[in-house]
């Protein structure tokens, strides 16, 4: 009976993984966890545990990521890709496209960063710094939020907030496209969370432009944000209150170089 409960769970985790041709180690591993703990009683778990002889979550993972499937009902998906400093496995007939494994990356960065989590953290850091935040609104990949200094509009800070660098480029291109652009009365920020290698930042420098914008670089974990690319300015109130401060005048620094080269 107890091979017939975990046969509801491949079942499912086979349904889920069906409609994806690929998928992110960090997803796979929350799927499993949820299918688990919503089709599975505490003694079915237990009872499986013990014929298994293994963490039921881990005993999963390696059947559907290995070549060691432990059951015929198992999904297969043992192919390892590494991309943007993160594991994907996807199904070994399957001939990837590059589409679908950034489609995979980006739907793990929703999962992984979560906006609100995000938007406690800028807004925490936006009042440390003097700001008031006011019009915070979600957008579809996005939130929008106005930070005003000393209730000064003409000081003020128009905060764009992203699950993941990866979604910036795009953004980038659309407003400095765009008619509207972004607002002169305001600076710009970009905000990205932390990734799980430096990768994605790297290939963002190399390959891209923030336009008029400084992008900053939020800890979910740790509660603070660090700057990335540009310039505070004058506003030493921001500077003061980033995890790292030096790493401010560093990126500043960097950045600077990088224009001056590009203008040449």
């Amino acid at each position: 009976m107890a091979y017939d409960a975990l046969l509801k769970v491949f079942d499912e985790l086979a349904a889920y993984l069906s409609a994806y041709n690929v998928i992110s180690e960090g997803e796979l591993v929350l799927k499993i966890r949820e299918s688990i703990k919503s089709l599975l009683t505490d003694a079915e778990r237990a009872d499986l545990e013990t014929k298994l002889n293994g963490t039921l979550e881990d005993v999963i993972f390696e059947s559907i990521t290995s070549n060691e499937m432990f059951s015929l009902f198992s999904p297969d998906m043992h192919t390892r890709i590494n991309y943007q400093g993160e594991v994907f496995y996807c199904v070994p007939t399957h001939r990837y496209m590059s589409n679908e494994l950034e489609d995979a990356f980006l739907r793990w960065a929703r999962i992984r960063s979560p906006p609100g989590a995000l938007t406690r953290v800028v807004k925490d850091f936006m009042e440390r710094c003097g700001y008031q935040v006011e019009n915070t609104e979600s957008k579809n990949d996005h939130i929008e939020m106005i930070a005003v200094k000393n209730k000064n509009k003409y000081r003020s800070k128009h905060i764009f907030i992203f699950p993941s660098i990866t979604f910036v480029p795009q953004f980038v291109d659309e407003m400095e496209n765009s008619e509207a652009k972004y607002e002169q009365e305001n600076e710009n920020v970009i905000v990205v969370p932390t990734e799980k290698t430096p990768a994605p930042f790297i290939s963002f420098f190399r390959e891209h432009d923030a336009g008029a914008a400084m992008i900053w670089v939020a800890d979910v974990e740790k509660g603070t944000i660090d700057p990335f690319i540009g310039d505070p300015g004058d506003d030493d109130a921001i500077e003061a209150n980033f995890a790292n401060p030096e790493q401010a005048r560093k990126a500043v620094s960097v950045w600077a170089r990088k224009m001056h080269f590009l203008n040449l």
